[in-house]
C-alpha cells in the first residue's frame, strides 16, 4: 500500500509506529539513567563502573547497525526486525537477572545489538512506504519523536524506579 493509497490515519499510525521503533534504543539508554546509584549499591561496584555499560550500549550498538543494514536489505524487514526485537527481549530479561556487573554489561551489549533493529528496520521502512517527496517530511517527523527521548525517558525512569526497582527497568 502506498502512501498515496493509505488515508491520513494510517499515515499518521505508521508514522507514529515508526517513530516508537526508532526511539527506542535512546529511550532505553535515557529511561535507567537515575538507576546507576541503586544499581551500583545493588550489585557492589561503584557508579562510575556502571557507567561504563551506557558505552558498552554504544558499542553494541555500532555493531547492530553494520549488522542489521545488510540483514534487512536481503531478508526483507520483517523477519531481521522480530529477530532484533526477541534478542532485545531476553537479553533486557538477562539485564534484569543480572547479580555482576559484568553480566549486565553483556547482557547490556547484546539488548543494544537487537534493539538496533529497530532503529534500522524504521529508517528503511520509510524509504518502503513514502515516496521521495514524501521521505524528508516523514524523517524530521521521526526526529522529532526521537528528540522527545531525553525529555521524558529519565522522568519515566524515575518513577518506575522509586516504584519497582532498577530490574524493571
Amino acid at each position: 500500500m502506498t502512501s498515496s493509497t493509505r488515508t491520513r490515519a494510517q499515515n499518521f499510525v505508521l508514522i507514529v509506529s515508526l517513530g516508537i521503533l526508532y526511539a527506542l534504543t535512546p529511550f532505553t539508554i535515557d529511561m535507567y539513567l537515575p538507576s546507576f546509584p541503586r544499581i551500583a549499591q545493588d550489585l557492589g561496584v561503584q557508579v562510575a563502573q556502571v557507567a561504563l555499560t551506557v558505552s558498552i550500549y554504544f558499542i553494541g550498538f555500532s555493531f547492530g547497525q553494520i549488522l542489521y543494514g545488510p540483514l534487512l536489505d536481503r531478508f526483507g524487514r520483517k523477519p531481521p526486525l522480530y529477530a532484533g526485537l526477541l534478542i532485545y527481549v531476553l537479553a533486557s530479561i538477562g539485564c534484569a537477572t543480572s547479580q555482576t556487573l559484568d553480566s549486565l554489561m553483556a547482557f547490556r551489549f547484546l539488548t543494544a545489538i537487537g534493539g538496533c533493529s529497530a532503529g534500522v528496520g524504521a529508517m528503511a521502512m520509510v524509504r518502503d512506504y513514502f515516496p521521495p517527496e514524501a521521505s524528508a517530511k516523514v524523517f524530521s517527523m521521526l526526529m522529532l519523536v526521537l528528540s522527545t527521548s531525553p525529555l521524558f525517558a529519565p522522568t519515566i525512569g524515575s518513577f518506575v524506579i522509586d516504584y519497582t526497582g532498577w530490574r524493571t527497568i
